[in-house]
């Protein structure tokens, strides 16, 4: 009974929500007032911002120097010989003489005279060798004798010891068959000075000691009265030399050096060389050289003074 009830009352109840949901449409449109409706802004919730942890300190770094750019390299080239490594410049020369008729010989000469230099030290070789024969008949028997042999080989360094002075060390060795001179040693050394140095001209003077030791053939030969095989003696030496240079093409050499004994009755030497070069092309050189030898303590029939007037063809060595 109570649902018979309970029907209608629904019935009503759906008609009047229809209704709600789809009003009825009018002639007239209805104006709706505008509704002002107030803003908020949205709640934001705080935000904690934790402190970041401090960064550990960087590794120090060394300052890096900046280095100088590296030159740029030249092109290679070949080093300055003179100015470095040093460089050889003389001469080497031959003669020979011939004669027939009233006088039959012949003379046969070599000459060699050069240096190494470089700017702080020098090396001098120097050397010559004569040797002259005849040739007699007597009686249809033909004879031919060695009238002359000499030589003379040497050495000298010459060391620097500022722009104007040197010192210089020296060796020596000669022969003489005339004077019956086997064989004669002299060993120098002494100090010396730079008077004028260019291209053009050089000149040097010097002074020092020398010890001589001399072996003569046969017998031996008297000196100061006593004969002797062997001769040994203490030298003073004073010496000057000079090289010149005219026009490119000729060149003048001379050396002269006083030997005068360091004591009483020791006797006196002197040697004297002199050469004029003429250049006859890039290497062959006309030559005309003077050497003149003095020695007070010669044995007689031996003359004191010997002199030779040497003319040939010498070769080039060097610049």
């Amino acid at each position: 009974m109570k649902q018979a009830y309970l029907l209608p009352l629904l019935l009503a109840g759906s008609v009047a929500l229809a209704q709600e949901a789809n009003p009825t449409p009018s002639d007239t449109p209805a104006v709706t007032e505008p509704v002002t409706v107030p803003l908020r802004a949205p709640e934001v919730a705080p935000v904690v911002v934790e402190p970041a942890p401090a960064a550990e300190p960087a590794a120090e770094v060394p300052a890096i120097t900046p280095q100088p750019a590296a030159p740029a390299q030249a092109a290679y080239a070949p080093p300055l010989q003179l100015e470095t490594a040093g460089s050889w410049a003389g001469d080497f020369g031959a003669g020979l003489t011939l004669s027939s008729g009233n006088t039959d010989g012949q003379a046969f000469n070599l000459t060699l005279d050069t240096t190494y230099t470089r700017p702080e030290d020098k090396l001098s070789l120097f050397g010559n060798y004569l040797e002259s024969r005849a040739r007699t008949e007597t009686d249809g028997v033909v004879t031919t004798s060695i009238t002359a042999r000499r030589w003379r080989a040497g050495t000298r360094y010459d060391r620097n010891i500022n722009a104007e002075d040197f010192g210089f060390v020296g060796l020596e060795f000669s022969h003489d068959r005339v004077r019956d001179l086997d064989l004669r040693s002299v060993i120098s050394t002494g100090l010396g000075r730079h008077l004028y140095k260019d291209a053009e001209l050089t000149w040097d003077v010097y002074a020092g000691l020398s010890w001589r030791e001399d072996y003569y053939r046969g017998e031996g030969v008297e000196i100061n009265g006593t004969l002797r095989k062997r001769y040994a003696t203490t030298e003073a030496l004073f010496g000057q030399e000079s090289t010149h240079q005219f026009a490119g093409s000729t060149r003048f050499t001379q050396k002269f050096v006083l030997y005068p004994g360091a004591f009483e009755g020791q006797g006196t030497r002197a040697t004297l060389d002199a050469g004029l070069l003429v250049d006859i092309n890039t290497t062959l050189s006309l030559s005309v050289k003077l050497q003149s030898r003095y020695d007070s303590q010669s044995p007689p029939p031996a003359e004191k003074y010997d002199l030779s007037l040497i003319t040939g063809l010498s070769v080039k060595i060097g610049k």
